[in-house]
């Protein structure tokens, strides 16, 4: 049951591409995206966690030869509520059995809850 007091989205990252990687990205993996590193030499990835994408994720991350400390998933909870328990989407679980990375959490507080 989705409670409209939240929304909580989940997202693959990768934090040190090279040029023909981060374009390779957009290319090979649905809802990929990414930008140049705003201080270093590199590309940082992103890809929305979809059930449909997670096995073109692990390829990507294989082909290309990353490290699971050059990655994270990230999972972006904005909430109404000061305090609560959110049920984390499926898809980090199963990515976790692919890739065994770090995981991010951010929690932001709505303005309409204040």
């Amino acid at each position: 049951m989705e409670n409209v007091n939240e929304t909580v989205s989940s997202s693959f990252r990768f934090f040190s591409l090279n040029k023909l990687q981060a374009f390779t990205l957009e290319r090979e993996i649905s809802a990929g995206s990414q930008k140049k590193h705003p201080k270093k030499d590199c590309y940082l990835g992103c890809v929305t966690l979809k059930s449909d994408n997670l096995e073109d994720i692990f390829d990507f991350f294989i082909r290309q030869r990353i490290e699971a400390c050059d990655c994270d998933i990230l999972i972006s909870i904005a909430s109404k509520k000061e305090a609560n328990i959110i049920d984390v989407p499926g898809s980090v679980n199963r990515m976790l059995k692919f890739i065994d990375c770090k995981l991010t959490v951010s929690y932001i507080m709505t303005q309409d809850a204040l």
